[in-house]
């Protein structure tokens, strides 16, 4: 009888990666994997400070075990820099003790697989040295993951130099069917040398993975697969009963207030846990909500604009609906009363949406995010881009426009469901991505 796979699973501290890992390590769970889930020691203490469900977590085949990051409690770890040169510096060389402790408990159920994230991967390097299997977790899209394992070939080809720059603007195809994408909108544009050689570094580490999984499918991103034969599509990662992890506590009054509003009548408005948005524009957003006119549910994080009273404009009413610090965002995207979703096109809302059938009004803040909105609007034309004035300002006009036009348009909403289907379908029984999970926990048994 073959002996159940034990997974060590190592995110990146960021709520873009420590969720899908959490959504992946419960569904393993529940095909009998055991799983050892390693956070920093301040992620989780972070984490368990909100009631955001890990502890509820343990009884579900999940153990938690931490280490620090390096940082003091003094030290800002919204600097990403700091964060990932600390964890590199200091983690690498606690991580083989930590691994034999977790042995040491049952020694019948060994380690046999560590799954990472993006940053984590000298966790890789590891288990590589101690004769342990290795797979990474991509967080973003399977497209973003092939566009950056390009980098050494754009650079041959002089489409970039080595600091990532390209040398002119020019939209490429990566192959024939993919999506074209601006050089200017590379993932990595915006950042500087060192982040460059960062994830140039991080690329060839993930090497030593066996797999990339990615929670996508082939209907999501069909000709991305054909590039690398280490990809392997197991999403949407969407356990039904799953929990979701977050550093603010969710607002959960909104889903009753939900339920009184009229079918598809609500705007739904969330931008993520990491992209700031400028005070102008955060104003010109709380006009254009009240210009609407309609039901909505606005997430502004307790960061958000050091948001207090007087962080709003003046003239902002925004009597129509619930502007809450934090919200469970799969239960808002698949409730009946919603209408679409102003989104900024992160890789996790972008799926959530998708199984959700709702449509997008899109506000990509990020290089990556940029790809994603291109599939929205252009490939899977399940949403419609928000575009800025002269000011670089996007107008409250725009935003009731757009949103008028979105919700006028019946197609986009057939094709969101009709979307939502087709995705869903992968996780059923018999499912692509279900196919492939067995294939990945048979393997790393």
């Amino acid at each position: 009888m073959a002996i159940s796979p034990h997974f060590l699973v190592i995110p990146y501290p960021v709520l873009g990666h420590v969720n899908p890992l959490i959504q992946l390590s419960q569904i393993l769970a529940k095909h009998g994997c055991s799983i050892t889930f390693l956070n920093t020691e301040f992620s989780h203490k972070r984490l368990n400070a909100t009631g955001a469900g890990l502890d509820n977590l343990k009884g579900s085949g999940i153990r938690f075990v931490t280490l620090p990051d390096g940082l003091g409690p003094e030290d800002d770890r919204s600097d990403q820099k700091k964060v990932v040169r600390s964890i590199k510096t200091n983690m690498p060389s606690m991580l083989p003790k930590l691994i034999q402790d977790v042995n040491a408990l049952d020694v019948n159920n060994k380690i046999t697989c560590i799954v990472v994230t993006l940053s984590m991967t000298w966790a890789l390097k590891v288990a590589h040295t101690l004769g342990i299997k290795g797979t990474l977790l991509w967080p973003a899209s399977a497209t973003t993951l092939v566009l950056c394992d390009c980098i050494p070939r754009l650079i041959d080809d002089g489409v970039i130099d080595s600091y990532g720059i390209p040398g002119r603007r020019q939209k490429i195809q990566l192959s024939p069917n993919m999506p074209s994408m601006d050089t200017e909108n590379f993932p990595w544009r915006g950042h500087d040398k060192l982040h460059f050689d960062h994830l140039v570094q991080e690329m060839q580490t993930m090497k030593l993975g066996e797999w990339w999984l990615c929670n996508t499918t082939y209907n999501l991103e069909p000709a991305v697969f054909s590039m690398s034969p280490r990809l392997l599509p197991i999403g949407p990662l969407m356990a039904s009963d799953s929990n979701k992890s977050s550093f603010w506590e969710e607002d959960t009054s909104c889903l009753e207030w939900l339920d009184e509003q009229l079918p598809q009548s609500v705007v739904y408005v969330s931008f993520g846990s990491m992209a700031v948005m400028d005070p102008n524009q955060f104003n010109e957003l709380a006009l254009g909500i009240d210009l609407l006119e309609k039901p909505f549910i606005w997430v502004v994080r307790p960061n958000d604009n050091k948001v207090n009273i007087n962080a709003y404009p003046h003239d902002f009413h925004g009597k129509r609906g619930r502007t809450v610090a934090w919200a469970p965002q799969k239960k808002i995207l698949n409730h009946p009363a919603l209408a679409c979703f102003i989104s900024h096109c992160g890789w996790n809302s972008t799926v959530e949406g998708v199984c959700g059938g709702t449509p997008f009004l899109c506000w990509p803040f990020a290089k990556d995010q940029l790809v994603n909105k291109s599939y929205i609007c252009d490939v899977w034309k399940v949403g419609v881009g928000l575009d800025k004035d002269e000011n670089g300002l996007i107008s409250k006009e725009e935003i009731k426009n757009k949103v008028e036009q979105l919700l006028g348009d019946q197609n986009i909403k057939a094709r969101s469901l009709r979307m939502k289907e087709l995705t869903m379908n992968n996780i059923s029984k018999g499912g692509q991505s279900s196919k492939n999970l067995e294939k990945f926990i048979k393997w790393a048994q």
